[in-house]
């Protein structure tokens, strides 16, 4: 999917505020946010990570400097191979247009070098939100992975997935074990974009400043 596709059929199905967030890699985010800049929806810049154990982590900052900042940690910690498109596909590159200009080469879908930790810690120090992503799957996600959650741990939010939220009536606001809630399309395919999202009824998140504030305050009480 590029980007321009992304946010037309976004703005066809009337969301206001979305993330594109790839795995390991930036490039497509930081697209969308500028080519949000004449059209009424936002962009928050954002990426999935995966951490050396294997958690995938979301991560959402305040700018394009700042995800630039994320891309370079990441080109650091990456194996450095080769990406098998018979088994993950070709990594497109788009440009504003909605055109095809390359070919990504790297391997994205493996573990960052760097513990889950330390990238919390690097998220925040660019001013970026830590999240780590769809915790009830018992795949990549923190429970799978480590075992548990922890109360002390420097995550601003818990991600669950689109089926735990709707299960559970989730809502934004509502905390698991302290941490704030919060839920995604995970769409892979432009059909799936907008038959998931999550309700603002107060109208309160309108951009990625008012997003870290509801977060905070959510966690606080």
């Amino acid at each position: 999917m590029s980007p321009q596709l992304i946010l037309e059929q976004a703005v066809q199905k009337k969301l206001n505020l979305i993330s594109i967030t790839d795995h390991n890699t930036v490039q497509h985010s930081i697209l969308a946010c500028k080519l949000s800049e004449d059209m009424s929806i936002r962009v928050i810049p954002g990426v999935e990570l995966t951490s050396r154990e294997e958690v995938h982590l979301l991560a959402y900052f305040p700018n394009i400097e700042a995800i630039i900042k994320m891309e370079k940690e990441i080109d650091n910690y990456l194996p450095g191979k080769k990406n098998n498109s018979r088994v993950f596909g070709d990594q497109l590159y788009y440009d504003l247009k909605g055109e095809i200009i390359g070919i990504d080469d790297t391997l994205r879908q493996v573990a960052l070098n760097i513990g889950l930790d330390n990238l919390v810690d690097f998220i925040h120090k660019i001013e970026g939100i830590a999240v780590p992503a769809h915790i009830d799957k018992d795949r990549f996600s923190l429970l799978s992975q480590l075992g548990f959650l922890d109360q002390e741990a420097a995550y601003d939010a818990v991600e669950v997935s689109k089926f735990k939220w709707r299960k559970e009536k989730f809502q934004l606001g509502n905390t698991w074990s302290s941490f704030p809630v919060i839920a995604g399309s995970d769409s892979h395919g432009v059909e799936d974009i907008g038959l998931f999202f999550m309700e603002d009824n107060q109208e309160e998140i309108k951009n990625f400043i008012s997003l870290k504030d509801f977060l905070r305050k959510s966690k606080q009480q």
